[in-house]
């Protein structure tokens, strides 16, 4: 039985994974906003998205400064580490979660490393109050990619 529900369990992990990227990849196209989703990047690295695209993230004469990645993990645990390496030329990283209540701890790490913790506003109030100051919003993060993309083009 333990069996059954571990292997159960590893199946639903990826699949609610790939659920949450199709939800988020369907309001941005909804929304018009330029990405690309699962492009490989250095070292064969695959980031959930890339805002504008891959060829702009490719391109050396893009400012890196222009560009955005979004990771999306419905659970973190320890796996947000991974999102860290997967688009070099991006200093600054955004990862989407729906976990409530995320450690200090771990959003502490996550600030000293650059990458910024986005949370639909309704789980918010599940974090501290020095954490809700600092997290971001789904709809800020749409409203950064619509400037930086307006600033491109």
């Amino acid at each position: 039985m333990m069996r059954t529900r571990a292997h159960t369990d590893s199946i639903a992990r990826p699949v609610a994974g790939h659920a949450l990227e199709n939800h988020l990849e369907a309001i941005f196209l909804a929304r018009e906003i330029k990405h690309s989703r699962g492009a490989e990047t250095e070292h064969r690295n695959k980031p959930d998205f890339l805002f504008p695209s891959i060829e702009d993230y490719r391109d050396p004469s893009f400012a890196p400064s222009g560009l955005t990645m979004l990771a999306a993990k419905s659970t973190l645990k320890d796996r947000w580490r991974q999102v860290l390496t997967e688009a070099a030329r991006i200093d600054h990283k955004h990862l989407l979660t729906l976990e409530p209540a995320v450690s200090e701890q771990q959003t502490e790490q996550m600030k000293a490393e650059n990458l910024q913790l986005v949370v639909p506003g309704p789980f918010h109030h599940t974090y501290t109050r020095d954490q809700q100051n600092w997290l971001m919003d789904f709809k800020s993060f749409i409203e950064l990619t619509r400037i930086q993309e307006a600033r491109t083009t």
